[in-house]
Order: C-alpha cells, then structure tokens, then sequence
C-alpha cells in the first residue's frame, strides 16, 4: 500500500480518469473505505492533500482507497489529487467533519424502500449511481418539529442539479426545495402532524439540457445534512439600517439591507465628490445567500447604469462611478426575480476605489520538457489604475531549474515566467506556488489563484480556487542498444 501525508509528490503510475471520491467526506478520528470512480491506468498511485489532517492508502484493489482522518483535523473541505507518472488528477473536494456519518443504503429508490434514519441530527454519504434513481429516506417527525435538510452536491462537483422532496407519512408530498446561492437545495420544513415523514433526492443534470430525465453515474456524489431546529440565518458583517430617504451615505460606508416583502426596492442617496470614485457593490451570493441583486444608479431621474453582474466571475451587482457632480446619486437595489423573506439579503459596500491587483492564471498543470523553456502565462488583472513594477517569486520547485521574468514592468497586463528544467531536476509531480509582490516601500504581496469557475459553472463550489499549481517533470526515455540499432 502507499501512502502519504501532505503536500506529498512522487513518481507513481497515474490513475487516469478519477471523476469522483465516495463517500465525499468523512468524520474526525475515523478510518473509511473510499472508491475513487474512473478508469485506473495503473495501480497503486500516491497522493497530495492541500493541508494537513489526512493520511490516503490505495489498496489492492483499484479504485479502492483508505483514508484516515486525524481526530484534530480542522473541519471544513480539502483538496485531494491522485499523482502518478503518466499525469496528475483533476482537484477533488473532499469534507472534514466533527459529526456521525453514514453511508446512503441501496436499493431505496422507492418509497417502500426508503432507508430509515433513527435519529437527526444525520450526515448521508449518498450517491445517484445511475440514469433515474432517486433515494428516499425515513425519519420520524413530531408536529411542530421544524426539519432542516442540506444537500451538497453541485458544491462538490457532482454534475447534478439535486431537488429535494418531503413527503407526510401518506406519502403525499408537503414542500419541495431547489436552488440556494447554487445549484444545491435547503430544504426547511415545519411538521403539521406526527409520524414518519420521507425525504426524497432526485435530480437532473447540471449543464443545460433538453432532458427531463433524472440524472445519475458513478460521479453523482452528495452529502446530505438533517438537523432539527430552524436554521438560523446569519446576517451579513455590516449595521442593518433602516435608513430615512433624506439620510445620505459618505464614500465610505457599509450597511445590510433585506427584501421583506415581494418585488421591494430599497433606495439610498450617496454623495461622491465631483471628480473622485466611489466603487458600489451588492453582495449576497458571495455571502451564500439566494438574493440575485439588481443595481440601478441615478443622477437626478436620470438612469445612468443598470448592473447585476459586476463581471462573468461575479454574480453579485457592481459598479464603479467616476462622480460629475456633488449631488447625491440615487441607488436602487432590487431582487431580480421579486423574491423576498428572511434570507433575502444583501450588504451594500461603498468604498473609494483603490488600485490593486489580482493575479490568475488559467492552467494549474504545466508539463516541463528537458531544456525546453516552459511559459507560464499570469494574467495581472490590474484594477483602479494600477500601474507598479512588480516581482515574481515561485516556491515549492525542485532545484535546479533556470527561471526568468521575475521583473514585471508597470504597465504590463500579462506576465510570462518561463522555466527551464535541468537534467538533473528531479523528475516527478511538484506542487508550486507564484508569488508576486509590488517594489514600494508599502508593498503587499499576492499569490497567483487558479478558478474552478468556468463558463458552464452555475454557482459557487465548496472551494472555488487553488494557489496550488503543478510541474509535471516526466522521465526521459533511454533508447535500448536494438532501437540504436535499428536508425
């Protein structure tokens, strides 16, 4: 068996086409079987845990791994990568927890089947195996007893839109729950009656599709949250003012606001001084609420901008105004589909804009060949007017490997480092980090992120991006005496 803790790379063989981990998560001090799905080219591979608390064993099996959880883990998801020669996996999520767990039980794909859970709070490790399940689940519900059930799912990667049902004890069905701040429900129900009650997951697939088909395969992972209790909704980290309409807002202020009542619009006056900025930003689904803001900005009656998101990265609303006049601007905060209630929430953030920078870069594997250059390419994302030389520092690489463009020039948008590996590089998998800082005396330093969001991405994940990227550093194939032979 191998085995290896954290930050860990080797040169092992490469489990090709890992889709998934099941169960996704698991509970401090605890020991438990784990398949990695996909197809495994080789077997065993080594691995890489993105921090400390778990130890990963492949068994003999393929697909088969042991992962042990440290009772002083630090709860909450982690990056797991499966490494070998031929390659590195795709970045799993999986979940740390202080709490019980249990494996979802097949078959319970009908209501006469459904598995039965004897106490909440519970924690499901369960899984869509194929094209139409469905799991049911049974529990017992005293009148007045206000369920709470969390799906994780979309979050974990899984390609699932998953829906939850409750159902009374005639089976009839009582409430059913859909998107959150994702694609993953929150079911929240009161019991009108005693008795057992059923929860059913479904779901279909989370890329558009004409189908209507539940969705399921070997990846359709989730894990499923049952407490008792109404959940309580935090605010977000700002004074909740109810403010006059002459009450006007300085550059810079923060306040939360809530949609209580259907197609609402909340209005405020803010002052920005003639020829300054003032950047204004919406947030909810970055605060995991389900409010999808819509900003409009006014001078006078005039409307000059109507925005709901900031940019294709952001599904909150967004604007930076550059300020004509020393009248108050009119802001106006809608919810985009007119919904309301208590989670309907938002902080609005009015701040002076400064200039920054956010480096990204769009690939987290890079293959290096033996004295070949490697670009890597950086994209700066200057913002506000940012305009300083900055300096490249990477950390993690193996030695030796010739490095250059650490000078960045100050008005560069796209960084290029390039990388030059010796014959005497050790060969392997090498997670690295990028490191890029400003020259002045004030200066502040920011690592290089890589998304997990794409185009096809509708919501946020558990993680939704890495500072953890990697060199791929194969070995070099020596030709035998009959191949010499043979030229």
């Amino acid at each position: 068996m191998r085995a290896i803790l954290t930050f860990g790379a080797s040169l092992l063989p490469f489990l090709s086409a890992t889709s998934a981990l099941h169960p996704p998560g698991g509970q401090t001090g605890t020991t438990i079987e784990v398949l990695a799905t996909g197809k495994h080219e080789d077997w065993p591979p080594d691995f890489w845990v993105s921090r400390k608390g778990l130890t990963i064993e492949a068994l003999e099996k393929s697909g088969q791994l042991k992962i042990t959880i440290a009772k002083d883990a630090q709860p909450g998801p982690v990056l797991v990568r499966l490494l070998g020669q031929k390659g590195i996996s795709i970045a799993h999520t999986f979940v740390i927890s202080q709490e019980e767990e249990t494996l979802e039980s097949e078959p319970n794909n009908h209501l006469a089947e459904a598995q039965k859970i004897e106490k909440i709070p519970a924690l499901i490790n369960g899984r869509l195996q194929k094209k139409g399940d469905t799991d049911f689940f049974q529990f017992h519900l005293k009148k007045g007893e206000t369920l709470s059930a969390k799906l994780d799912g979309y979050s974990l990667y899984s390609p699932i839109d998953a829906f939850l049902h409750i159902l009374d004890p005639r089976g009839y069905e009582l409430a059913v729950a859909s998107d959150t701040h994702n694609l993953d429900p929150h079911l929240v129900y009161t019991a009108r009656q005693n008795g057992m009650h059923t929860l059913q997951v479904l779901a279909v697939t989370s890329k558009a599709s004409t189908s209507i088909q539940y969705a399921g395969d070997e990846n359709s992972v989730y894990r499923l949250k049952l407490s008792l209790g109404k959940p309580s909704s935090r605010p977000p980290s700002a004074e909740h003012k109810e403010l006059s309409p002459t009450k006007v807002l300085n550059v810079p202020s923060s306040l939360a606001g809530i949609f209580k009542l259907p197609d609402e619009t909340d209005t405020y006056q803010v002052k920005v001084s003639k020829g300054t900025s003032a950047h204004i930003h919406v947030e909810a689904h970055s605060l995991q609420f389900p409010t999808d803001t819509v900003l409009e900005v006014y001078n006078g009656e005039k409307l000059i901008k109507e925005v709901d998101d900031e940019d294709r990265n952001s599904p909150d609303a967004g604007y930076l105004l550059k300020s004509g006049t020393d009248t108050p601007y009119t802001l106006k905060i809608r919810e985009r589909y007119g919904n309301a209630g208590e989670n309907y929430k938002y902080r609005l953030l009015i701040n002076e804009p400064k200039p920054s920078f956010e480096p990204t870069i769009a690939k987290d594997i890079h293959e290096a060949k033996l004295e070949k250059k490697l670009e890597i390419k950086i994209n700066l994302n200057r913002k506000n007017g940012h305009k300083q030389p900055l300096k490249v520092k990477l950390s993690g690489l193996p030695e030796p490997i010739c490095i250059e463009g650490l000078d960045i020039g100050e008005d560069t948008k796209e960084a290029t480092v390039s990388l030059t590996i010796h014959k005497d590089t050790p060969k392997g998998n090498h997670p690295f980090q990028i490191h890029i800082s400003e020259t002045g005396e004030k200066a502040f330093e920011q690592t290089v992120t890589r998304s997990f969001q794409t185009s096809e991405s509708r919501g946020d994940y558990l993680i939704n991006e890495t500072t953890w990227l990697w060199l791929k550093i194969p070995e070099v194939k020596t030709e035998t005496k009959s191949q010499t032979e043979k030229r």
